[in-house]
């Protein structure tokens, strides 16, 4: 499994008093101070994927972001896979509606699109923007770092309904349980109620994962390629501000995954990004 970075997303409020005023008002930070160490979790915008695909970002301590999800590029025609990429913030400034601008330089999808500026509202939502400003190249929500908390319990995709051609979407991780209790930190898998087992020996399977801030990479398990096989997927995975939810994401060619080629959609719904919950 890849060993990425860690990276713990730092929020701070300073807090001050003026002459004679025992009302300690607060003092906000200017908006370089505040997003610096901020990390902000969402979608990528999903043009050439089968959903939006989840990502998180980081602003760090100097005038640079990093940006987290699985990034496909073709340069001289080849395909490369990247797990992060690096921007840099050229200029800051305060917009009359309230909004802060961010002026950048990005590419985030392989299509060539660049990102030339970032949006922030109310100091929790952002937004990137093309250069010509007609499509959104990614939307995310401020993660503050008291509410990241340990994926440690059991996940899995939601349950299917009587239309649906599924008895829980995303059967990779349907069910995946999380132990953080234990080191290295290892995921276990059922179906139906019962352990995954390796044929030899008879044991439970595992994986190991890393939780880094909102992000989680993990491996997910498909019991069901037909050759006798229990085969672990890579597994991107980012928490939502709520705790209970994981957006996630693979490109391996055997995860059980929403396909438009599959229109009965018997992994989840297609063009959604997939979202399992906490038990």
């Amino acid at each position: 499994m890849k060993k990425i970075l860690l990276i713990i997303a730092v929020s701070s409020w300073f807090f001050g008093c003026q002459k004679d005023d025992t009302s300690n008002p607060i003092v906000q930070q200017s908006y370089s101070d505040f997003i610096k160490n901020t990390e902000w979790v969402g979608t990528l915008d999903g043009t050439g994927f089968q959903y939006p695909p989840p990502c998180s970002l980081k602003f760090n301590s100097d005038n640079t972001f990093t940006m987290y999800s699985i990034f496909v590029f073709f340069p001289n025609g080849e395909q490369k896979i990247q797990d992060s990429i690096v921007g840099n913030i050229i200029s800051l400034d305060s917009l009359p509606d309230g909004r802060t601008r961010i002026n950048t330089d990005i590419i985030t999808s392989y299509n060539g699109t660049t990102t030339k500026t970032i949006y922030i509202t109310n100091r929790n939502e952002l937004k990137g923007i093309s250069s010509d400003e007609s499509k959104v190249t990614f939307q995310l929500s401020l993660f503050p770092e008291k509410d990241i908390t340990s994926v440690h319990g059991t996940w899995r995709g939601k349950a299917g309904t009587a239309t649906d051609h599924f008895t829980y979407a995303y059967p990779d991780l349907s069910t995946v349980i999380f132990q953080d209790n234990v080191d290295p930190n290892v995921t276990y898998y059922t179906r139906g109620g019962q352990p995954v087992l390796l044929a030899a020996p008879n044991v439970s399977l595992q994986s190991i994962y890393q939780q880094k801030g909102a992000r989680i990479y993990f491996g997910g398990c498909n019991e069901t390629r037909g050759t006798g096989d229990i085969t672990i997927i890579p597994y991107f995975g980012v928490l939502l501000p709520t705790g209970d939810k994981m957006m996630v994401h693979s490109l391996d060619f055997y995860a059980r995954l929403p396909n438009y080629i599959n229109t009965n959609e018997p992994y989840g719904p297609n063009g959604v990004t997939p979202v399992i919950l906490r038990d």
